[in-house]
C-alpha cells in the first residue's frame, strides 16, 4: 500500500527530475519512437541547412525550353518542374514552410487549449459547463470547411495560414487539459496552495499546467503531422502558402497533371509528407508511451 501510494505521488508531478529521467529511459527503448526523434531531427536539420545542401535558387526559373521537366539525374537528383527548377531544392526549402507552420500552428493551438482547459477544470461548476458547451459547439463545425471561408474572405500569407490552423484547432487540447486539470486539482499540494492563499491564477500557472506538461508534449507531438497534412491539403487545393513560396503541398499541386510524364514533380515532396507525418507519430506515441502515467506501471 506504501509502495502504490508513493508511486501514485510520483505519478502526480510529472515535472519532477526523477520521473523524466525514468521517462527517458523508457523512451530510449522503444526503438520505433527512437526512429521516429531521428526522422525529425533529420528534417529540421535539412530545412535549417537548406542553403548549404544545394546550391539552386528554389524560386528562380530556368532555361524553360531546356530544363523543365528533366528526368532524375547526378545533377538534379529528384528532376525538374515545369519552370526548370530543381525539385530537390524546392523540397529542402519547403521543408521551411512546411515545418515551420506545422511547428508554430501546434503551439499556438496547444497554448489556447491548455490555457482554456485549464481554466474551465480548476472553475468547474457553471464555468466549466458553458466553456465545455463551445468548445463541443466549435467541436462541430468541419474544420476545413472553417479553414476555406476564412482563407476566401482575407488575402492569403503563411502568416494567415497559422493563426487559422492554430485558431481552429485548440478545442480537443482544451478538453485533454481539463480532463488532466480534474484529475489532479484535488491533490494535497493543490489543496495547500489553495489554503496558503494563492490566487486561482497562480494556482493555474504555478501547478496545473506545469503538471500537465507532459501530456501536452505528446499532444503537440501528435498534431504536427495532422497540421502538416491539413496545410498540404489547404495547398493542394490551390489555398494554402502562396506561390512561388514552395510548400510540400503546392509541389504535389503544381505536379498533378503530369504524374505519368513527370512522376517526380510530385512523388518526391509526397513522400516527404509521409515521412514527416510518421516521423511526427511515431515520436508522439513514444513520448505518451514513456511519458503519461496512463500508459505505464
Amino acid at each position: 500500500m506504501i509502495e502504490r501510494k508513493n508511486r501514485e505521488n510520483k505519478n502526480s508531478l510529472p515535472c519532477s527530475g526523477g520521473l523524466w529521467s525514468e521517462g527517458w529511459a523508457r523512451f530510449r527503448k522503444r526503438h520505433l519512437a527512437v526512429a521516429g526523434a531521428v526522422i525529425v531531427l533529420l528534417l529540421y536539420l535539412v530545412a535549417i541547412f537548406a542553403p548549404v545542401l544545394t546550391p539552386y535558387d528554389p524560386v528562380a526559373h530556368g532555361d524553360i525550353p531546356g530544363d523543365r521537366y528533366l528526368r532524375p539525374s547526378i545533377e538534379h537528383p529528384f528532376g525538374t518542374d515545369k519552370f526548370g527548377r530543381d525539385v530537390m531544392t524546392r523540397m529542402f526549402y519547403g521543408s521551411q514552410v512546411s515545418l515551420s507552420i506545422g511547428f508554430l500552428a501546434v503551439a499556438l493551438s496547444i497554448f489556447l487549449g491548455s490555457l482554456v482547459g485549464a481554466v474551465s477544470g480548476y472553475a468547474g461548476g457553471i464555468v466549466d459547463a458553458v466553456i465545455m458547451r463551445v468548445v463541443d459547439a466549435l467541436m462541430a463545425i468541419p474544420r476545413l470547411f472553417l479553414l476555406l471561408t476564412c482563407i476566401a474572405l482575407f488575402s492569403r500569407s503563411i502568416l494567415l495560414i497559422i493563426i487559422l490552423l492554430g485558431a481552429t484547432g485548440w478545442m480537443s487540447a482544451a478538453r485533454l487539459v481539463r480532463g488532466q486539470v480534474l484529475s489532479i486539482k484535488k491533490k494535497d499540494y493543490i489543496v495547500a496552495a489553495e489554503g496558503l492563499g494563492v490566487s486561482g491564477k497562480g494556482i493555474i500557472f504555478k501547478h496545473l499546467i506545469p503538471n500537465t506538461l507532459t501530456v501536452i508534449i505528446v499532444s503537440a507531438t501528435l498534431r504536427i503531422g495532422g497540421i502538416i497534412l491539413t496545410e498540404a491539403a489547404l495547398s493542394f487545393l490551390g489555398l494554402g502558402v502562396p506561390p512561388p513560396t514552395p510548400s510540400w503541398g503546392m509541389m504535389v499541386f503544381q505536379g498533378r497533371d503530369v504524374l505519368l510524364n513527370a512522376w517526380w514533380v510530385s512523388t518526391f515532396p509526397g513522400l516527404a509528407i509521409v515521412m514527416t507525418v510518421i516521423g511526427f507519430n511515431l515520436l508522439g506515441d513514444g513520448l505518451r508511451d514513456a511519458f503519461d502515467p496512463m500508459h505505464f506501471t
